[in-house]
């Protein structure tokens, strides 16, 4: 519906420690439109934003954050993008999270950000063992 706002929204499904962008879920890409990209990169100089949650509680993290001299960040808001002929959802999310990661000088994993938190799939390993 063109008359309603843009949605905001964090296509890996979780962040990671601000030196890469994960594999982007296909569903946001689904559904056709414009894509708005924004690279977002915190910059560590005056305090760190990441929160490595098997490491810090949520008590300790928010003490950290808001004792802070400052969180300061990047923010990167590229041109639209659209869906090309014949490209499917998942390709479309793959070109749009490369587009991100060039601008805010990030790697491109391979893998969904679930893995974070979940066991690996035997597919998975085993695509990776072939590659190996």
């Amino acid at each position: 519906d063109k008359s309603k706002l843009p949605i905001l929204i964090f296509p890996e499904g979780t962040c990671i420690n601000n030196t890469s962008v994960m594999m982007f879920k296909k569903g946001s890409f689904e559904i056709g439109g414009t894509i708005y990209p924004v690279a977002i990169k915190y910059d560590p100089q005056f305090g760190d934003a990441f929160w490595n949650s098997s490491k810090y509680n949520i008590v300790s993290y928010l003490l950290r954050i808001m004792t802070s001299w400052a969180i300061v960040c990047n923010v990167w808001y590229m041109p639209p993008m659209v869906r090309k002929e014949g490209e499917d959802a998942v390709q479309f999310a793959n070109r749009v999270r490369s587009a991100i990661a060039r601008q805010g000088g990030l790697t491109e994993l391979p893998w969904d950000g679930g893995l974070k938190r979940a066991k690996v799939k035997d597919t998975f390993k085993e695509e990776q063992q072939k590659n190996y």
